[in-house]
């Protein structure tokens, strides 16, 4: 499993719309805002090719200026590891 945290910057007068808008993303949950258009959230996915596509959905949508990743954890493991 992957879990990253992240934050998304859009615009103080959007950060509703897209808190809304991330909230129906599989494995995104939002966890707060401030008054400057920084969201916090975390994604969870089975792995980084799946962060990845869901980063990327969070980027196309159009008041999102940024996602800053924060941390990431990945706990699978990687059969070609020495």
């Amino acid at each position: 499993m992957v879990v990253g945290g992240v934050v998304i910057t859009v615009s103080p007068a959007d950060k509703r719309e897209v808190e809304l808008a991330l909230i129906k993303l599989m494995g995104v949950q939002v966890y707060g805002s401030d008054e400057e258009g920084n969201i916090i959230a975390t994604i969870t996915s089975e792995d980084e090719a799946t962060m990845n596509t869901v980063i990327e959905n969070i980027n196309v949508l159009a008041p999102v200026t940024r996602v800053h990743m924060a941390y990431l954890n990945n706990d699978t493991v990687d059969d070609n590891f020495m």
